[in-house]
C-alpha cells in the first residue's frame, strides 16, 4: 500500500473504476499517489479501492481522516459486534480483629 495521502471525493465518479457491487456501497473515488479508483464501503464495514473486480482494503483511519480533512465529516461505519462483557464480583477480604 501507498504511504501517500488520500485524496477522496464523493460522488457518482466511482462508475468509471468499477460496477455496482451486492456486498458494497460506492462512495466515490480514492486516489493513493498515482493510483486512483472507486472508494467502497464494504457490508463488513472496511474501506476498499475498487478497480474492476479488484478490492483492495485500505486502512480505515487514514480513510476517514482524509473524508474529514476534505469534506469535514466521515460516513458512520457500522458497529462492530462485540463480545458480551463478562463481570466477576468477588468478596472482600476482611481481617478479623485480634
Amino acid at each position: 500500500m501507498s504511504t501517500s495521502a488520500f485524496r477522496i471525493h464523493i460522488g457518482p465518479r466511482w462508475a468509471a473504476f468499477a460496477q455496482a457491487r451486492p456486498d458494497a456501497m460506492m462512495l466515490g473515488t480514492v486516489q493513493r499517489g498515482m493510483q486512483i479508483g472507486a472508494l467502497a464501503l464494504l457490508s463488513d464495514g472496511r474501506y476498499a479501492q475498487v478497480n474492476g473486480d479488484i478490492v483492495e482494503v485500505l486502512n480505515a483511519s487514514r480513510v476517514r481522516h482524509a473524508m474529514r480533512g476534505q469534506h469535514g465529516v466521515a460516513p458512520a461505519a457500522p458497529p462492530a459486534s462485540a463480545a458480551p462483557v463478562v463481570v466477576t464480583i468477588k468478596k472482600r477480604r476482611r481481617l478479623a480483629p485480634s
